[in-house]
């Protein structure tokens, strides 16, 4: 079964529309399919509509929240509620063109575990699709996967994927990020990208500032996760070093030489630098000890692609 899920935020116009399109587009695949539809706490009626859709159409299924979670938390209800072996999602406000949907299929079936849209000929203002450029440079050179699109959220997915990511805040942005560190096959094509035709945009400039603070969140959770020592022994080492460094000066460069140090800021600075270098390396054990007390209670952190019987 294919499960076609589309988190929902005041998009009453588009809904009927994108439904027809969608359902155009999967009647000839010959293939067992659902759309699920996450009302991420509309006001404007779209859950009127939803709830019209699923009544004619018993392929048609939907969660409706009872406030404005976010996208993250709407597509982690979506993944939940479907019940297929391939995952699609789009955004409900028709920009993602459903007749791009067998090319996801077939790219999947040949041999990948994700495939990820890539809007080559946006249709977004300019302000938007620069910043964008810059947020998927930043991404593709931290996260070492190169895409064009980390944005766009025309995706396809086998159902291990979803199984095995949890998402929070606003982690849907690196969704390839996260599922490349477990090891999934990650692929991107183009994909027709159309003018919104109602309503407005409901993300502006200022969730790229955010996007940043979730890179450095993911970079931790899939870097140094478990293994924090490595992290904050470095940081606690480069703390440690500089302040055992100044002192020494202040010790043998003077001290040894009858200056007096101890009113020196350069006295207070590096006994700064010595006490929160070993506070960072406290910090490091501690994490290290939750890290092992997870392991023993089984929370794997690997991903395995396949075993025997």
């Amino acid at each position: 079964m294919i499960s076609i899920v589309i988190p929902v935020f005041n998009e009453q116009a588009s809904l009927e529309p994108l439904y027809r399109e969608t359902s155009t587009v999967m009647e000839p695949l010959n293939v067992d399919w659902e759309i699920v539809f996450v009302d991420d706490g509309s006001s404007d009626g779209s859950t009127a509509v939803i709830s019209a859709l699923a009544a004619a159409d018993p392929r048609v299924h939907y969660v409706i929240l009872r406030r404005n979670f976010g996208k993250s938390a709407a597509l982690q209800v979506g993944f939940k509620k479907a019940r297929g072996d391939v995952i699609i999602t789009m955004d409900a406000d028709l920009q993602d063109d459903p007749v791009e949907i067998p090319r996801f299929i077939k790219k999947l079936e040949g041999g990948c575990d994700l495939v990820s849209g890539w809007k080559v000929d946006r249709q977004d203002p300019r302000e938007k699709t620069v910043s964008s450029r810059i947020f998927n440079a930043v991404v593709s050179k931290l996260s070492g996967l190169r895409l064009k699109d980390y944005n766009c959220g025309f995706k396809c997915y086998r159902r291990q994927v979803i199984d095995e990511i949890r998402l929070y805040g606003e982690l849907h942005r690196f969704i390839p990020f996260l599922a490349h560190k477990k090891g999934f096959h990650i692929r991107e094509i183009p994909v027709h990208h159309r003018k919104r035709q109602f309503g407005t945009s409901k993300f502006g400039l200022e969730r790229y500032a955010r996007g940043f603070f979730d890179l450095l969140t993911v970079l931790f959770i899939t870097t140094y996760l478990n293994r924090p020592m490595h992290l904050f022994g470095w940081i606690g080492a480069l703390f440690f070093c500089s302040g055992a460094a100044l002192f020494s000066y202040l010790f043998f460069g003077r001290w040894l030489l009858g200056q007096s140090i101890g009113t020196s800021p350069l006295f207070s600075i590096s006994i700064f630098l010595i006490g929160t270098g070993i506070q960072t390396f406290i910090i490091g054990t501690v994490a290290e000890l939750i890290v092992y007390n997870r392991e023993r209670q089984q929370l794997d952190s690997y991903s395995i692609r396949e075993e025997d019987r």
